[in-house]
């Protein structure tokens, strides 16, 4: 979900960039162009690509911090250009806003990292599969000592055992169990 919140943002964002481009453009007069990069920049393409790993790698988007993560990064995309913006067109007084947008841009950044160190962590684990003579999951029926004949063992919760015959073939039909 994150990750389609993240694209779906990171669009809007895009297209306000762009078309503050072309208001720039037609105006000539550039001013305004380092708040309309970073608007394009983090707030487009970043966000694309942070919703996208969140799309592509599900398991990297559970829990609470890709939503926290997502959400800085939003509010630091928004926060930041504005920032420029004010500071270039309001003075100096407005410097502390794009700063405490970059501050919170770089902790979003900063999270992501952890999230896709975690998560390359988590797929670079083995699963863990039972023993086949760990008792806690029963006996295992294709044990790697003993070759499969057909025949496996079963314990209920008491622990008491019983034989049953999984073969189809005709040696078990109505002749008892052999082997």
């Amino acid at each position: 979900m994150i990750g389609s919140v993240m694209m779906c943002a990171s669009v809007a964002l895009f297209l306000l960039g762009m078309l503050g481009g072309i208001v720039m453009g037609i105006q000539h007069d550039f001013t305004l162009g380092p708040a309309h990069a970073h608007l394009n920049l983090i707030g487009g393409v970043m966000l694309f690509l942070f919703g996208l790993y969140y799309r592509l790698v599900p398991g990297a988007a559970a829990g609470r911090l890709p939503r926290i993560q997502g959400g800085l990064h939003i509010v630091g995309a928004v926060l930041f250009p504005l920032g420029i913006a004010l500071s270039i067109t309001q003075g100096p007084a407005y410097m502390p806003v794009p700063v405490v947008g970059s501050l919170v841009v770089t902790a979003a950044v900063a999270l992501f990292g952890i999230i896709v160190i975690r998560t390359a962590r988590a797929e670079a684990r083995p699963l863990r599969h039972p023993h086949p003579t760990d008792r806690r999951h029963g006996p295992h029926p294709a044990s790697h000592s003993q070759p499969f004949h057909g025949i496996v063992q079963h314990s209920d919760s008491s622990g008491a055992g019983r034989r049953q015959d999984l073969r189809t073939d005709s040696q078990t039909h109505g002749q008892g169990i052999k082997g």
